[in-house]
């Protein structure tokens, strides 16, 4: 069996092979980090039984079909609903503060239904921070950063569309990228279709969903989803926002037509432009930026941040940081890496 140590990434023939399968997706290689796409062509190299690129290349020349198989293990498309939790937390109060809305006030539950080991560890770290000697200054940064936060969105037409003041009644436009099979763009539906609900003057509001893998978006249309994408979504929102159907593999989950209404799926490479000429007030771009190249990456957060409204949220993954890279992006949570977009 062929060792995924043992192959070497000839420079040759991996230009020549990135470049045919370039031609072939219509992928841009180059916005991808090198050791990433290395990791995807080993593995795919493995299942063929091709212990060099030079065999992969004339492999892959000879059997169409192995484009397709290599694109599916190329696509990002891991996901599942309110993943990392907290952010999808912090993305409601937001909503709550622009309207002046108590959380005590409003019927909802974001907490997932069972603790999992990544939601305990947060907890654990979160709990110590409060125990240490720093804990008093600890909460004051939280406090000042939260008001920052508000006093910004105040100025801002984001803030007026949101609270009702802004003499348009805009539509709050927001964008999920990349989306994969639809569990992010469905639990901020969900989050959304929640407040609206309860709030009389609740904004009106659209999501475009996009994503580069043609079956993952077919899935979103679909709205069915396995156990294992729903290990982070509470009871509440399980029972009030999906379907729930047994069989001998395991509870199948069926979204809510209520909530399909809302989203508008596209497939797109992200990193070629948006076809939507719209601008956004939110955009959630969480977990690709660690896949793309250093020397790419300020090319591909052009595309993101002349799509974002002055006053918009940027959310961006919990490992992934602008660096302060961008005059215009202020970051306003660090914990949860969200920024606001100042001009």
């Amino acid at each position: 069996m062929i060792k995924i140590e043992n192959i070497q990434m000839d420079g040759d023939y991996y230009s020549l092979l990135l470049e045919y399968l370039s031609n072939k997706t219509g992928l841009n290689f180059e916005y991808y980090r090198r050791n990433f796409v290395e990791r995807r062509l080993k593995a795919r190299m493995i299942r063929v039984n091709c212990s060099t690129l030079h065999s992969y290349y004339y492999y892959v020349k000879g059997n169409i079909l192995e484009i397709e198989k290599f694109l599916d293990s190329f696509n990002i498309n891991y996901s599942c609903f309110f993943r990392n939790w907290e952010v999808f937390q912090q993305f409601e109060n937001f909503f709550l503060k622009c309207l002046d809305y108590k959380k005590k006030d409003i019927l909802t539950n974001l907490k997932p239904k069972s603790k999992k080991g990544s939601i305990k560890k947060s907890r654990d770290s979160l709990k110590n921070i409060e125990n240490s000697e720093n804990r008093s200054s600890y909460r004051k940064l939280m406090t000042i950063r939260s008001q920052n936060a508000l006093e910004f969105s105040e100025k801002t037409s984001l803030y007026r569309k949101i609270n009702g003041t802004s003499r348009s009644k805009g539509i709050v436009n927001i964008w999920s990228c990349p989306c994969a099979s639809g569990e992010e763009p469905y639990s901020i539906a969900i989050i959304l279709d929640n407040l609206k609900k309860q709030i009389p003057e609740f904004p009106q509001f659209k999501i475009i969903a996009s994503d580069i893998d043609k079956d993952a978006i077919n899935k979103a249309h679909i709205g069915l989803y396995n156990e294992n994408v729903m290990q982070e979504i509470s009871r509440f929102n399980e029972g009030n926002y999906f379907i729930i159907a047994e069989n001998r593999f395991g509870n199948r989950y069926l979204i809510n037509e209520d909530v399909k209404r809302y989203v508008e799926f596209i497939e797109e490479d992200i990193t070629n432009g948006h076809k939507k000429t719209k601008k956004y007030d939110i955009i959630f771009c969480r977990y690709l930026l660690i896949y793309i190249s250093r020397e790419a990456r300020n090319n591909f957060l052009d595309i993101i941040e002349k799509q974002l409204n002055p006053g918009g949220l940027l959310i961006l993954g919990k490992t992934e940081t602008l660096f302060n890279s961008y005059n215009t992006l202020k970051l306003i949570d660090s914990r949860n890496h969200i920024y606001l977009k100042i001009n």
